[in-house]
């Protein structure tokens, strides 16, 4: 089988990180493809399997994507393609309305539809309500997969897509990973183990609420002296949270990691793994953490924790926006005692093996 992907970038991100995964694991019985705007920022390409073949539409923007978009598919007569987010889809759907493509499309939903399908890209509102407008584009999709079961109710309750086009599918963790997390700590979970290191993993930017993130940590660090938090990643907010620490004299504790690609080294040096998100899609982070055996600690936040944890099994779930609680419970996961074996387990569902296959089910289906 030929599995033909089209994702924006391959830069930080969740789905980035899921493309990967599901690649590799493809690739080991099937010729893959993944189609990008380009390479810039690129952080995730040396993680794929070198079977993996990876193609640059050589485009700035999504805007400029419909021509290169439309010749790659000329070219290389793919039967279906699954697309990472709406807008993506919403160009090649337009191509096959103008009957300019034949071909089947699945697209995997990223984020909650009730907010803005574009905030963390900081479009213009007019954008941002063209994008909320082509949700409709969903309901001519062959299939459409949710990350989560919130997320799949959310579609159908909302009149977006019908029950039957619908799968929910979650997202995987690659067991590359955790193999690479266990090397360093010889698969030990009290490896060099501090009981003090507090990580966040992901964009920097309004979804994420850094500003919860850093008060938080403020209300923590008053109690735990110790207390050390490891920002990992980059994004709009950046700076401002910078000075947010500096104000409040936390430059000795709070690290700035940028954009990291050796996440097993991350994970290893990790006690804790924390999420002050406003929405979530299906936040990998979590699932990562906990495949490697760290407890987590999220705020409920529509959608995708309460799906991950399982609380008090493999960290905690925090009030929606409740920093006092965020910083209490994250006090708690620092000094509760816990097993990384049945943190671990809680990890099976998302098995990449597993879910690879129930995307290949739908490819089958939809030939």
């Amino acid at each position: 089988m030929k599995i033909h992907v089209f994702i924006a970038h391959m830069g930080i991100g969740g789905s980035e990180r899921v493309c990967v995964n599901l690649a590799n694991e493809w690739a080991k019985n099937h010729e893959v493809h993944i189609i990008v705007l380009n390479l810039d920022n690129d952080v995730n390409t040396h993680l794929l399997d070198k079977r993996v073949q990876v193609h640059e539409l050589g485009v700035s923007r999504l805007r400029y994507a419909a021509l290169p978009m439309l010749k790659y598919i000329k070219k290389n007569k793919p039967q279906f393609i699954l697309i990472f987010g709406m807008e993506m889809a919403v160009i090649l759907n337009k191509l096959k309305k103008l009957r300019l493509i034949d071909v089947r499309l699945v697209v995997r939903v990223l984020n909650n539809i009730n907010i803005s399908l574009a905030k963390e890209d900081n479009v213009s509102p007019v954008v941002e309500n063209y994008l909320k407008r082509s949700q409709k584009e969903l309901a001519y999709m062959d299939a459409v997969v949710a990350q989560c079961r919130d997320m799949g109710k959310m579609l159908t309750e909302a009149g977006v897509i019908s029950r039957e086009k619908l799968r929910v599918i979650y997202n995987p963790v690659s067991v590359d990973i955790l193999n690479r997390v266990n090397e360093i700590t010889g698969g030990n979970k009290d490896f060099e183990c501090a009981r003090n290191r507090i990580t966040f993993i992901g964009r920097v930017d309004a979804q994420k609420q850094p500003d919860h993130l850093i008060k938080a940590f403020k209300l923590i660090h008053d109690k735990r002296e110790d207390a050390v938090l490891r920002i990992v990643g980059d994004g709009s907010l950046i700076e401002r949270t910078k000075e947010e620490v500096k104000k409040l004299k936390l430059d000795d504790s709070v690290i700035f990691d940028g954009v990291r690609k050796d996440m097993e080294r991350v994970y290893a040096e990790s006690d804790v793994v924390i999420l002050t998100s406003q929405y979530e899609g299906m936040p990998n982070a979590l699932i990562e953490a906990i495949g490697c055996g760290i407890p987590v600690v999220s705020y409920d936040c529509p959608i995708g924790p309460s799906e991950i944890i399982e609380d008090g099994v493999n960290g905690f779930l925090v009030s929606q926006d409740n920093i006092d609680e965020m910083a209490q419970k994250t006090i708690l996961a620092l000094t509760q005692s816990w097993d990384g074996e049945i943190i671990k387990a809680t990890c099976k569902k998302f098995d990449v093996s597993s879910i690879a296959k129930q995307y290949l089910e739908i490819f089958e289906e939809i030939e």
